[in-house]
This record gives structure tokens, sequence and C-alpha cells, in this order.
């Protein structure tokens, strides 16, 4: 049960990533991806931040998945922490992550164990910077997107930010897309039936045909000092079950950034815990599974 409520999380981070870059990649080279990536420039920039995370899943209107999490970045103190919650509206599950003192340390709801990693400084990072991907990601991008750039938009608000929309439906969503969708809500529908299934888990359908992202609306506003505010992605993806049903499964993501400049991350006491250390095989083997 652990190891499918680890995969189920993972699974949805990922999947929320993949859309969320791979929207705001269709923006390149529009005034809204070039106002949108200057503020997450200035964003990024920041000493310290907080960002709070809310994530529903529906299915034909029903919440069937409902999760949170509270990110906290110090630069200066080269320290973070996270605090996430996953579920429905019956079951919740929790996970805290804590970069402190040189280690990152894990400690989930089901275990009494808290899990430690000693860092390694970043293949990454040069120079105690912290570089982006490689450019070739943003041509890869810009080629699977092709000419829906020029939808992005920017509007002007009174109080001098602005707010920056992406909005795709039917045709207009790329191949590379639908393809993410489609094997992302494959992936999480496909659980094994067994005692052990979590029931949050056993409410997500299992699409088998028809399965079609049919729109995306990723939106950014962004503050008058130019760092962003808010952001935000609404994916609706429809198919049907093998019975036939037809289901209609939107996905809700809401960020919200604040506390720059003065967050200060969570940090927790090791003395007297049950501590396990994570190895660089462990992780290795994790992925391979």
């Amino acid at each position: 049960m652990k190891k499918k409520w680890l995969t189920a999380g993972a699974g949805l981070g990922i999947g929320a990533v993949l859309f969320l870059a791979g929207g705001i990649s269709a923006m390149e080279n529009t005034s809204g991806y070039d106002t949108y990536k200057t503020a997450l420039k200035n964003t990024k920039a920041e000493s310290s931040m907080t960002a709070n995370v809310d994530l529903t899943i529906t299915d034909n209107g029903k919440k069937i998945i409902i999760g949170t999490a509270d990110l906290k970045v110090n630069k200066d103190q080269k320290a973070g922490s996270v605090a996430a919650f996953i579920g429905d509206n019956t079951e919740t599950r929790s996970i805290n992550v804590f970069r402190q003192e040189g280690k990152v340390v894990f400690k989930n709801s089901e275990e009494d164990v808290y899990k430690v990693k000693e860092l390694n400084t970043s293949k990454w990072q040069h120079n105690g910077d912290q570089q982006g991907p490689p450019k070739a990601v943003g041509q890869i991008f810009g080629t699977l997107f092709g000419n829906i750039k020029e939808l992005a938009t920017v509007e002007n608000k009174a109080n001098g930010g602005k707010h920056v929309e992406l909005y795709l439906a039917g045709d207009q969503v790329p191949a590379v897309v639908n393809a993410v969708g489609t094997l992302a809500v494959s992936k999480l529908g496909n659980h094994p039936e067994s005692e052990n299934t979590l029931d949050w888990m056993a409410n997500m359908p299992k699409l088998t045909d028809k399965i079609k992202v049919d729109k995306i609306d990723l939106k950014a506003e962004i503050s008058p000092n130019n760092v962003l505010e808010e952001q935000s992605a609404k994916i609706k993806i429809i198919g049907t079950d093998d019975s036939g049903k037809k289901h209609d499964l939107t996905i809700n993501i809401d960020i919200d950034y604040t506390d720059f400049n003065k967050t200060v991350p969570e940090t927790v006491d090791l003395t007297d815990k049950k501590i396990e250390e994570i190895k660089k095989d462990d992780i290795t083997r994790r992925w391979r599974h």
C-alpha cells in the first residue's frame, strides 16, 4: 500500500509538471511568454519564498483526488521544506521533506522513521548557482508546439501587474500533450484490484478508449514588481472505460507565491528519532521498479 501511494503521488506530480511546462513552453516567442519568462526569472532570483499548491481531480464533476503542498525555500540558508497531503474526502496521507544541514530528510505518515540522504553538489550547479535545463529542451518544445505560440495573451492590470494566459481546446492541443495526458491517465487508472488498494486510488477511472486532452487553460498573475503571484492550470481529459461509460476528468492546479525574502523553512530535530540512511543505490533501485 505504501508503494502504491508514493507511486501515485509521483505520477500526479510528474504529469502536472509536464502539462504545465509543456503549455508554458508553447508560449515561447510571444509577448505572453516573454512576460512570463521575465517574471519567472525575477521570482527565482528572490532569496526566499513560500509556494502553496492545491490540486484537485474531478470525474464527471465529483472530486476523486485532492492534494496540497506548502513549499518553503531559503537560498541564503541553503534550506527548504515541503509539507504535502494527498488523498480524497475520506482518507489523506502526508509526507514531509526537509533540506537542512547538508541533508534531505523524508518522513511520511505511514512510517515512524525519518529517511535521511546526504547531499552532494548537484551536477546542475556551477559556482554555487542553480542552472536551468539545456537550451535544447526549449528548442524541442518549440518544434513540438509549432504555431500555437501566438495563442498566448498578456493583459495589463490596473494596479500595474499583468495577467498571462494560454487557452487551448480541441485541435489546438498539441499531439505531444495528448500523448502525455493519455499515458498519465492510463497509468493512474491502472491500479491493481486488491484489498490493499487505497480507496482514493480506486476512485480513479480506468480509461481505455477515446482518451483525449480536450482543454488546457494556463494562467499566471504577475505583480507590479514583476514577480509571480499566482499560477494555475486547468486540464480537461475525456475518455471512456471498458463498459463504455464516458468520463470527464478535470485536473486543477493552483499555486500561490508569498513571503518573498522573509520565508524561513521548517526544520526537524532528529534527536532520539528513528533514522534510516538512504544510499545512492537505494534510489537507483527505486527508479528501476
